[in-house]
């Protein structure tokens, strides 16, 4: 493990990473060999989680990461939570792990799907994803399952309120949820859909394959330059001013409410979770490509960026 100290020639040989951004540049946080990184989640400066391959879970706590004990091999592809003593992770096999602040519990839902992401509204309300179209839902006590009407692979998931919820995923698959049930919108492309983030009813934003961004304003849908070709695995933003995007190669795009520019990440890693509490203090994760195929990012080692 290195700290910010490292030097570049090291970080291109581990098998992870974590970024910050200071609100001006990205440098290195954290790397790690044999661990691979899919997300990180958190709630203030001393609080956050990342989360990745064979049951990978590492807490920050303002100083230092540490280990914590997860109880899988499967891989954990999403986090999320509305507190420090309320976090729920998504991963392979129907892996649904829970945090009450203290350790952590697997959720018994009876799936054996890969789940791919995880978006909650509050505690008592939340979403999650995965392949063949699963949708399953915790509404104050229980699991059930949706009707998504797909069996397309469902990779994000995102909303601002119980009626204004998104899920995209392959071929184009864009779902929205009402609170009441799930509609297809007209379909806008037949990519692979990797991630949506929702600033309001007016504000949904879309990133897949090839560059791939759109933008929903209730009315319509706008393709947006984004001035890449690399996949883009995930959209994050803290309102529709300040958002981000991160992909394959390294590839990290802000969008300052005009248009999309692309930063310096300083690495070639697959980037593929982001998150901040203000624009000087955020973070990625990504892992490096050497050695890897996955399933669910679709990639081949050392495949070169177009």
């Amino acid at each position: 493990d290195w700290g910010l100290e490292m030097q570049p020639i090291e970080l291109d040989m581990c098998d992870s990473v974590i970024l910050h951004y200071d609100g001006k540049t990205w440098s290195p946080a954290y790397h790690k060999f044999n661990m691979w990184f899919d997300d990180i989640y958190g709630f203030d400066d001393n609080n956050i989680f990342a989360v990745g391959a064979q049951g990978a879970i590492l807490h920050y706590d303002g100083k230092s990461w540490t280990n914590q004990e997860s109880r899988t091999p499967d891989r954990l592809n999403k986090i999320w939570g509305n507190s420090q003593n309320n976090v729920y992770i998504s991963g392979d096999y129907g892996t649904i792990l829970y945090s009450e602040g203290t350790s952590w519990k697997r959720q018994d839902t009876g799936m054996s799907n890969w789940l791919s992401g995880v978006w909650g509204f509050h505690e008592k309300y939340l979403f999650i994803v995965g392949a063949l179209g699963k949708i399953v839902h915790y509404n104050e006590e229980k699991w059930s399952e949706h009707n998504s009407g797909t069996t397309n692979w469902l990779y994000g998931i995102h909303g601002n309120s119980r009626d204004n919820v998104w899920a995209v995923g392959d071929y184009g698959t864009t779902l929205h949820y009402n609170g009441k049930k799930w509609t297809k919108p007209i379909q806008n492309s037949n990519k692979r859909l990797t991630s949506v983030w929702v600033a309001d009813s007016k504000n949904v934003f879309i990133a897949g394959a090839d560059g791939f961004i759109i933008h929903y304003n209730k009315m319509k849908w706008t393709r947006q330059t984004s001035g890449s070709d690399n996949w883009l695995r995930r959209i994050w933003g803290f309102d529709t001013n300040n958002i981000f995007a991160v992909g394959d190669y390294g590839t990290i795009l802000y969008y300052d409410g005009t248009k999309w520019n692309k930063q310096n990440s300083g690495t070639n890693y697959l980037l593929l979770g982001i998150w901040g509490n203000r624009l000087d203090n955020v973070y990625v994760v990504g892992s490096s490509q050497r050695g890897r195929y996955d399933r669910l990012l679709d990639t081949l080692p050392e495949s070169k960026p177009r």
